[in-house]
């Protein structure tokens, strides 16, 4: 009878109702397609967990470039941070107030320090146009960093969005300026849905960012024949206070996408420049933190400007195009790369205009920044700049294993840098006392300083200092020359460059002293003799 009362109903419907019926077949039909959704999904993500692992041991960081990235990045202890929380939770709000400063008077600012991330940050701008590819391998980068504890903040930049489009900053608008402004902001917000998309298509999370950044323009008047990018300087560009279109992205591990937009006193939103919009970022953030604002933390530890040209260029050499430059002391150099590029008649105008406003944007940027902040410039973002989040180093350098020419062809690591003062064949003008501690706190052991000077006296061949309170200093002797009678010739041996001493001063590491002075050694120097123990901590060669 039961079997009877379960078939009969069945039988009894037509085809077409049988088929609406549910049926274990089409459920477990269902249920394998979900599990080979998330088989799938959990595929893609051990690749990517590969592909970063890969990329990390990639670096092939030293020992000591290792502890200092895991230091930095860490997560905090949880027992620490439950202690710090407990503490706070004692002394009370007016207690956090009057004594300790860590949180606004204001309703707003409070609210601000609440919703304020303590990631660490990078400010990169990507200069398009970018095919599908690399705007793939753009995004998968950004995510990358992101997992690695590198938030990044993303300004697009596309010189095509300026090319006949003419300066429309007053009103009333004329027809052909405004039609053009119209155009300009039509493409950069479809170049921001694509990097989101992008971004979101590599498994991140991002947000367009569009407004409620940079504001207080002044209108200024009508040019025909100007450019957007020739009428608006960084003076004139403001940041909104409290950064709240910023906060919250970060906040809910968003990476903002911002196109160079702002709004006037008038309400009126335009078009600025890329570059501009960069340095009063920066400019904001770096002095937020020097003031002691509650935001302090977002202060950006890297500059990064993503092309498709790569670093800056050396000057070319018999008409063939050389490496970049791999590391720029921008203090010492900045004068003399910008007199090669007014130089290289090879470069495109444009392109050669591009390097000397990227140049200048970062120049101008890091002067607001802390100087453990570094810049780079890249075409090839994504072992490279992973590369120089672990290390802190330029990406091509005598001192680096693994180098790659297609890496060194496409990079740039700048430094707002120390100036540099070089003494040569005497010890005349040096602080003798000065390099003496400097050599000892480097060393971490006393120096017996008369007998060290004395010995080199005379055998002193240069000294490079960097920076005027001595943060780190290179010597380099003469070695060898000595005089040998055969029979009765007197014959000079050669003498060889040897260096002595290459110190840098504790409280001065991290902020790049010892590249720049192996970059100003290895140009005075390009053959040179030192030695090292092997259990010498950071070069054993």
């Amino acid at each position: 009878m039961w079997r009877a009362l379960r078939t009969v109903p069945n039988r009894s419907l037509p085809p077409a109702a049988f088929l609406a019926l549910p049926s274990a077949t089409r459920c477990y039909s269902l249920k394998s397609h979900k599990i080979q959704a998330i088989v799938l999904e959990h595929k893609r993500a051990l690749e990517e967990d590969r592909d970063l692992i890969l990329k990390v041991m990639g670096t092939l960081p030293s020992p000591r470039e290792a502890r200092q990235f895991l230091n930095r990045f860490s997560a905090p202890d949880p027992a620490a941070a439950d202690a710090a929380a407990a503490a706070r939770a004692a002394t009370g709000p007016a207690g956090s107030i009057q004594e300790t400063g860590a949180v606004p008077g204001t309703v707003q600012s409070f609210v601000d320090t609440l919703l304020w991330p303590t990631d660490h940050v990078a400010l990169i701008k990507l200069e398009g146009p970018f095919d599908k590819t690399s705007l793939g391998a753009i995004a998968k980068t950004l995510v990358q960093l992101q997992r690695l504890g590198l938030m990044s903040i993303i300004m697009l930049d596309n010189q095509s969005w300026w090319q006949g489009a003419g300066a429309l900053l007053s009103a009333p608008l004329e027809p052909e300026a405004e039609e053009q402004s119209t155009e300009a902001r039509r493409q950069m917000m479809k170049d921001m849905t694509q990097v989101v998309e992008e971004i979101e298509r590599s498994g991140g999370h991002a947000r367009p960012v569009y407004e409620g950044v940079f504001e207080d323009l002044e209108y200024r008047p009508y040019d025909p024949t100007g450019r957007i990018s020739e009428q608006i300087t960084s003076k004139e560009i403001t940041i909104t206070p409290g950064l709240r279109p910023l906060q919250s992205c970060l906040k809910l591990r968003q990476i903002p996408v911002m196109i160079p937009m702002a709004t006037t006193k008038g309400s009126h939103i335009i078009p600025v420049q890329s570059n501009n919009a960069m340095v009063a970022l920066a400019k904001y953030l770096g002095r937020s933190a020097t003031q002691g604002a509650t935001h302090g933390p977002l202060v950006p530890m890297r500059l990064i400007v993503i092309n498709t040209t790569g670093g800056i260029p050396l000057t070319r050499t018999n008409g063939i195009q050389g490496p970049t430059h791999c590391f720029v002391n921008l203090k010492d150099e900045y004068d003399t790369i910008l007199d090669d590029l007014d130089n290289m008649d090879h470069l495109p105008d444009g392109l050669a205009r591009s390097y000397r406003t990227n140049l200048d944007m970062i120049r101008d940027s890091l002067e607001y920044l802390p100087p453990t902040c570094s810049a780079l410039i890249t075409s090839s973002p994504s072992l490279t700049v992973i590369t120089n989040l672990i290390t802190d180093k330029p990406l091509f350098s005598s001192t680096m294993r693994g180098q790659d020419p297609k890496v060194m062809l496409a990079t740039t690591v700048l430094r707002s840098g120390l100036d540099i003062f070089t003494f040569r064949n005497s010890l005349e003008g040096l602080d003798l006392k000065r390099l003496e501690l400097l050599l000892e706190s480097s060393f971490g052991k006393p120096l017996d300083a008369d007998g060290f000077f004395t010995r080199i006296q005379d055998r002193t061949r240069t000294v490079i200092l960097a920076g005027q309170d001595y943060k780190g200093a290179a010597i380099v002797t003469r070695e060898g020359g000595d005089k040998r009678l055969e029979g009765d010739e007197q014959h000079v041996l050669a003498s060889v460059a040897y260096l002595d001493k290459f110190s840098v001063a504790p409280k001065s590491q991290g902020i790049g002293v010892a590249d720049i002075l192996w970059k100003k050694l290895t140009d005075e120097f390009p053959d040179l003799v030192w030695r090292s123990r092997s259990d010498n901590p950071v070069n054993k060669w």
